[in-house]
């Protein structure tokens, strides 16, 4: 019996921790790439709430804006109304 390792299974092994480095190293390419594309779509959908909230408070203010509006006119109205019985 051989205690020893031959240079042929030697040369397997080193080939076969070669492929798996390799394989392994194409692995974190796409991990990499994965985590990088995620990275910006996060981003992306922040970008997007924070246009979706100006919008929203955007649409706030005017509607306040309109409401005033309707309490200016109906003022002014109920005014113009008072000077003409009175006239």
């Amino acid at each position: 019996m051989q205690n020893g390792v031959t240079q042929k299974e030697f040369y397997e092994a080193i080939e076969k921790v070669t492929r798996e480095t390799n394989a392994l190293a194409v692995t974190m390419t796409e991990t990499k790439t994965l985590i990088r594309d995620y990275n910006g779509l996060r981003q992306f959908i922040s970008d997007i709430d924070d246009r979706v909230q100006r919008l929203e408070d955007y649409a706030c203010s005017k509607k306040e804006y309109r409401e005033y509006m309707g309490w200016i006119v109906g003022c002014v109205a109920t005014i113009l109304a008072i000077i003409s019985y009175f006239s």
